[in-house]
């Protein structure tokens, strides 16, 4: 049986006003993400990937075309919908991890849970598990001040995922990480996609986008090909 679609953009457009004149950041964008798949978006600066994160993040909306999350029209909801949506479906890891800095690994897992209004009794145990997940329950209580850029990241992604969304979006992630530390994170992230999480890395390591299951090259702001990879 076919994973149902948790991303389908058909036909996305978004033209940006400049002093020049309008930019056309992307042209006619249609595809599919799955549950349980690895996907890759590669291409040089100025192509468009950053503005694709943005709309499938919902942090922009499309200037044409439709972008349906989970079968969800998003082109109708209105600014407090898109938010909880944001919320509730979408995990967000970014390549400078974003941790709050006086707050320990443990408390700035639990921020999506405490946004999402989740019982105050509920909260440790999810972080513990979202945590054990990465391997580093036993840093549960550590300043992010005390670990290393691989631990900064992986306690990221239990952020990311410990309010279970069925989207991760992960923008350029290993972009501060050495070789060893990039293959950890990339490790863990093909096993939340085996889990049935879908996810989608945006990177400029060809390496990174080879562990995918699929890369989607974008080119002047459109699709140029997508092609299978050997996957994780």
């Amino acid at each position: 049986m076919t994973a149902p679609a948790v991303i389908d953009t058909r036909s996305v457009g978004r033209t940006y006003e400049a002093v020049s004149g309008p930019v056309r950041a992307l042209d006619g964008v249609s595809f599919a993400v799955r549950a349980g798949e690895l996907v890759a978006i590669i291409g040089p600066s100025g192509s468009g990937k950053s503005t694709l994160l943005n709309i499938l993040g919902l942090l922009d909306r499309p200037g044409e075309g439709t972008y349906l999350l989970d079968g969800v029209d998003t082109a109708g909801l209105r600014e407090k919908e898109r938010t909880r949506l944001r919320a509730e479906r979408i995990g967000f890891v970014f390549q400078a991890f974003h941790l709050v800095a006086h707050k320990s690994a443990g408390v700035n897992v639990v921020l999506p849970l405490v946004y999402n209004r989740a019982p105050r009794h509920e909260r440790r145990r999810a972080a513990e598990q979202a945590l054990d997940r990465v391997n580093l329950r036993h840093r549960m209580d550590a300043l992010p001040h005390t670990l290393s850029g691989g631990e900064k990241q992986r306690v990221a992604i239990a952020r990311a995922t410990v309010h279970r969304p069925s989207l991760l979006l992960c923008d350029e992630p290993t972009g501060n990480l050495d070789t060893e530390s990039t293959g950890m994170i990339m490790d863990h992230l093909a096993q939340l996609a085996s889990e049935g999480l879908a996810v989608v890395v945006v990177t400029h390591d060809l390496t990174v986008a080879e562990r995918a299951d699929r890369v989607l090259r974008v080119k002047d702001g459109r699709l140029d090909r997508a092609e299978e990879t050997c996957g994780r």
